[in-house]
């Protein structure tokens, strides 16, 4: 499911949808809802206490968790991500103006979604 949802919005996003956080939100929820998937923005993190993931994307009773930030992912969201990871959830970062392809850092998935 991960590899599906990071495919749907790798490097699907041009510079003036990105430029707009409000808007950029918009278009990938669209995005993943003409695909299939039901999205739930600021879900509660299952395993960490008051921590919440930006977006939590369900199909047929999976789910996948995105950490959504700018140019480089953030401390706390490499955190929220490795911790999901320890406990079998699929989840990865996914950079609004980010320019490098896909890589890992600390073996958390990163992608950007900006072309």
């Amino acid at each position: 499911m991960k590899a599906e949802i990071i495919a749907i919005l790798s490097k699907q996003f041009d510079k003036t949808t990105v430029s707009d956080k409000r808007f950029f939100m918009s278009a990938l929820i669209a995005k993943l809802n003409l695909n299939g998937y039901v999205v739930e923005k600021e879900a509660k993190h299952p395993f960490l206490e008051n921590a919440k993931i930006n977006l939590k994307v369900s199909k047929s009773g999976k789910s996948c968790w995105i950490e959504l930030d700018n140019k480089s992912p953030r401390i706390r969201s490499l955190e929220r991500i490795q911790s999901l990871g320890e406990h079998g959830e699929q989840g990865f970062i996914l950079l609004r103006n980010g320019f490098l392809s896909q890589h890992k850092t600390l073996g958390i998935d990163v992608v950007s979604a900006r072309r």
